[in-house]
């Protein structure tokens, strides 16, 4: 029985260890290098291409561009499973991953569409 307890208590702490804390876009900078689920408003979306042609897409979130405080990029691979565009600035959405630098400013990537969701 004292078996059975400690491993569902160990399995339990571990579950708890994983979870990524959620933070807004003015809170980024205090999670660089940290995994993270970013909860905001959309205010902005900028297709884009790269150098090589390829779609990206920048989102806005909780301000626009240049005021936002973390900058998020949505790249060539993850674009065709992203289902977003100027009709959903508004929403709340949810994004998940981890917070990086970029030239001194927060940073989320986007590589896989499961990253993103939206607030019901």
């Amino acid at each position: 029985m004292k078996k059975l307890i400690f491993g569902i208590l160990f399995f339990l702490s571990l579950n708890a260890f994983s979870q990524s804390d959620t933070i807004s876009a003015a809170q980024a900078k205090d999670y660089i290098n940290k995994e993270v689920v970013l909860k905001g408003v959309l205010k902005g979306v900028k297709p884009f291409k790269d150098r090589n042609g390829k779609d990206i897409i920048f989102l806005d979130i909780d301000e626009s561009y240049p005021n936002t405080a973390i900058g998020v990029t949505i790249f060539p691979d993850a674009v065709p499973e992203v289902k977003i565009g100027p009709e959903d600035i508004g929403r709340t959405i949810l994004i998940s991953g981890i917070v990086q630098d970029y030239r001194g400013k927060p940073s989320l990537p986007v590589s896989e569409g499961k990253q993103i969701s939206w607030k019901p």
